[in-house]
């Protein structure tokens, strides 16, 4: 009888370490499916263009999970699209594009009561290329701090915010802007520095998994442009996260909303734009 106990034992703890290694070692390696759209309202030249893509995804973080102190976290992806639909004064553009995203936290310093309020190093690095509506290729890097608050009784409510400086870098050369306004290369294309704000809101239901979530960027580039050049971008997104019988396979909803600000009217109309996707995830 002593026997059996001791091999039930020894099975039972066998099995919580094997579930405590799975869940400590989940991957942060994803991979994506994308479809979507995006218009520019304000523009009578622009199709509602459709596309798809796939994104190759790490994640330190996944989705939900919150950060500890003096650990490493990053969040990177590499997306490619095709996009249907051309413009319509300019059907010989590309339909393909590509972005890339790199974050890194760094978390090192807590206060608080109970020390909830986490500190961290971060950087990132963003970039676009050969978007079919306007952007020829685009690079934002920022570095600063960000401050993270988990609130937690039942279900999760996670409150992010990142301040720090950035330089930003735009190479553009497009139809519209040269034909119509006589915009060409030397106005289109900038960069200089500025600073970076973002703040970001998650809220997650523990009993489904399901996620809410909305954010809000401001890039403000004011310095070391030429010729007193400026460039501003807002960027609103809003989402839902829903996993599909576990939190390996998750299907998430967004809407976005950015816009962008210059010393001048470089396009000859609102530079808003506006998206809304759908996007698979399966984490490996």
């Amino acid at each position: 009888m002593k026997l059996m106990m001791s091999v039930l034992s020894s099975l039972i703890l066998a099995n919580i370490s094997i579930s405590v290694m799975a869940e400590e070692k989940a991957s942060p390696l994803a991979a994506s499916l994308i479809v979507g759209l995006e218009s520019y309202p304000d523009s009578e030249y622009s199709s509602m263009s459709r596309g798809a893509g796939v994104s190759i995804i790490w994640d330190d973080r996944r989705y939900n999970n919150g950060l500890k102190l003096d650990e490493n976290y990053i969040r990177a992806r590499a997306t490619y699209y095709f996009e249907k639909d051309s413009e319509k004064y300019d059907n010989d553009r590309y339909r393909d594009s590509m972005d890339a995203k790199f974050h890194f936290y760094r978390p090192f310093t807590s206060f608080g009561d109970q020390q909830q309020y986490i500190v961290s190093a971060h950087t990132r690095v963003e970039g676009h290329y050969n978007s079919q509506q306007l952007e020829e290729f685009e690079i934002l890097a920022i570095a600063g701090l960000g401050l993270n608050r988990r609130f937690t009784d039942v279900n999760h409510y996670d409150l992010g915010f990142v301040l720090g400086a950035g330089y930003s870098k735009e190479e553009k050369d497009d139809d519209w802007p040269r034909n119509e306004l006589g915009h060409g290369v030397d106005v289109l294309g900038r960069s200089g520095l500025g600073y970076f704000f973002e703040w970001n809101n998650a809220y997650t239901f523990t009993n489904t998994g399901v996620q809410i979530t909305a954010s809000y960027s401001h890039f403000s580039g004011e310095w070391a442009y030429d010729n007193n050049q400026f460039y501003k971008v807002d960027h609103l997104k809003f989402g839902v996260v829903v996993p599909l019988g576990n939190q390996n396979n998750l299907l998430h909803f967004a809407t976005e909303y950015v816009s962008r600000d210059y010393e001048l009217d470089l396009i000859g109309f609102d530079d808003v734009l506006y998206r809304v996707g759908a996007e698979y995830i399966h984490y490996f």
